[in-house]
């Protein structure tokens, strides 16, 4: 089962390596980055968990992802 953490404690750090689920165009990816920014307490879209800006290695840029819902990233790896 896994483990839903509280709002304000988020499972993931700054620079923490990690993967993440993206939907673009319309089908979800699987891609590597490192953790940005941590929103502890959500956004202005969501407020249910953290959620991260990832930044990422896409389509041969450098590329920040916003507002990764927790439940959508794990450790690289994993």
């Amino acid at each position: 089962m896994e483990e839903k953490q509280m709002l304000g404690k988020p499972r993931f750090k700054r620079e923490d390596l990690v993967t993440f689920n993206f939907n673009i165009e319309g089908e979800i990816q699987k891609i590597d980055g490192v953790i940005y920014i941590v929103d502890a307490y959500g956004t202005f879209e969501q407020n249910e968990e953290p959620s991260y800006d990832i930044e990422a290695l896409y389509k041969g840029e450098v590329t920040l992802f916003k507002h990764v819902r927790e439940s959508e990233v794990s450790e690289r790896g994993n």
